[in-house]
């Protein structure tokens, strides 16, 4: 009787982002986060001129969960764009 290799299915890293940052997260653990500020990616700011545009954070975003990806074993599952803020990118008080 023959046994199989059996594998464990490597994690999915997934990406959600908003105007307000972005969220990493590994099935459903956050493990980064970062805010839309110009200067600052751990500060959020509702001003527009000290903020980064969707499609910046939305590149940021790709960047990070891939690189988490290669650092954590897991394989890169896309990002997606939340369009209410309050489902996501944990409340941070804006």
């Amino acid at each position: 009787m023959s046994q199989r290799n059996r594998t464990k299915p490597l994690p999915a890293v997934r990406g959600q982002y908003n105007i307000n940052g972005y969220d990493v997260w590994i099935g459903g653990q956050l493990v980064y986060a970062a805010g839309n500020h110009v200067q600052d990616s751990t500060q959020y700011t509702a001003c527009e001129q000290d903020r980064l545009p969707l499609r910046t954070i939305r590149k940021f975003c790709i960047k990070t969960a891939r690189e988490i990806a290669m650092e954590r074993g897991g394989r890169f599952a896309g990002v997606e764009r939340v369009t209410d803020p309050c489902t996501t990118i944990r409340s941070r008080g804006l």
